[in-house]
């Protein structure tokens, strides 16, 4: 199986991730980031333009990242209060755990979801709260140069099984990931 190879620029490094060709990745223009679609639970590509239309279908954004860089997630864990406070500034804050062990958090009007992903990276879910809202928005890490915005119907409720689809593809399209200084 064929590789191709996109080097993503940060301002001090270049990250250059290696995918199989199969899952016909291209870059976002005027970005630095990756994009890729996914049926889901089969992980046959798809194309850009039919990936909404589909409930089935998940969108995959590789976004490099700069030595000591937050992922989405480890930024909102690193601001998050304890409880919510009239003092917040914006910040989140932790709401409850549920059965199965996902942190919930709050910030405006918007629940993130925290969980472990099976690979132990902190992913957490944007979880869709009002009738207008019609996808997931997801955050990982994937290695150390490397976050993972994955973008899914919110028909899907299985917060872990979409990540490990997520994980699982990951491991089966990306070849290699490397980062260096300019």
């Amino acid at each position: 199986m064929h590789a191709a190879s996109f080097p993503l620029e940060l301002p001090a490094h270049v990250v250059t991730v290696e995918v199989s060709d199969e899952l016909e990745a291209a870059p976002i223009p005027g970005t630095s980031n990756l994009t890729a679609f996914l049926a889901f639970p089969s992980g046959q590509p798809l194309a850009a333009s039919s990936w909404l239309s589909q409930p089935d279908s998940v969108r995959l954004v590789l976004r490099p990242l700069a030595p000591g860089m937050p992922t989405r997630v480890e930024a909102l864990l690193e601001r998050a209060l304890p409880t919510h406070s009239d003092h917040a500034g914006g910040r989140p804050w932790f709401v409850r755990r549920t059965d199965d062990g996902i942190a919930v958090y709050m910030q405006v009007t918007q629940e993130t979801w925290t969980f472990q992903g099976h690979d132990g990276a902190r992913v957490g879910v944007n979880v869709p709260t009002g009738p207008i809202q019609h996808t997931h928005l997801a955050s990982r890490r994937y290695g150390d140069s490397l976050e993972v915005v994955y973008q899914y119907g919110r028909e899907h409720t299985d917060l872990r099984a979409m990540d490990a689809f997520v994980l699982a593809q990951l491991r089966k399209h990306v070849r290699s990931v490397a980062r260096n200084a300019r």
